[in-house]
């Protein structure tokens, strides 16, 4: 029993240490909102704690960790209703962007206007797009995050991309 317990603590601490940044990442575009995003990643590895400690089959932990975390932030906002508002400021972003004073600026800026830009997209699009360029994720990784077929998920970053070029077309000739 106490090994079984040690194997589940050593899996978990190896999970949390390779993708939690991932984690925060993505509920941070999701959200836009440090706390909140800091409250559902720490949610999302309880959740996937309890699937360890049952001894569930993980066939591939990143997607069901993208997933957990997906239905948290999609759970708030079913709860809170709120409407999504931009939340950056210099004390949010600084300490996760590691270069001298002008690049973080310059970082922040534009961190700031792709996440702007993507929110223009539909919500389903803007996570496939957010999942598969910002994340790394694979096609099949996507589908099995998302619940979708992979030919769905090729369909849905092809429509994704022209329409994202089309709101980056739209906002350089402001």
């Amino acid at each position: 029993m106490r090994m079984e317990q040690e194997r589940y603590k050593e899996q978990f601490l190896e999970y949390y240490e390779k993708y939690y940044d991932d984690i925060f990442r993505f509920a941070m575009v999701k959200t836009k909102n440090r706390a909140l995003s800091l409250d559902i990643t720490q949610e999302t590895f309880m959740k996937f704690w309890t699937y360890i400690i049952k001894d569930t089959e993980i066939k591939n932990e990143r997607p069901l960790l993208y997933r957990i975390a997906n239905n948290l932030v999609i759970d708030h906002y079913r709860k809170k209703k709120e409407i999504l508002t931009p939340d950056f400021s210099a004390q949010e972003y600084e300490h996760h962007v590691r270069h001298d004073e002008t690049d973080r600026h310059i970082d922040r800026i534009d961190a700031e206007r792709v996440i702007n830009l993507l929110h223009k997209l539909p919500p389903l699009t803007r996570e496939i797009i957010t999942l598969r360029f910002v994340n790394d994720f694979s096609i099949s990784e996507i589908a099995g995050a998302t619940g979708k077929k992979n030919k769905t998920i090729s369909v849905y970053l092809h429509r994704g991309i022209k329409q994202l070029r089309e709101v980056l077309h739209d906002y350089e000739n402001k």
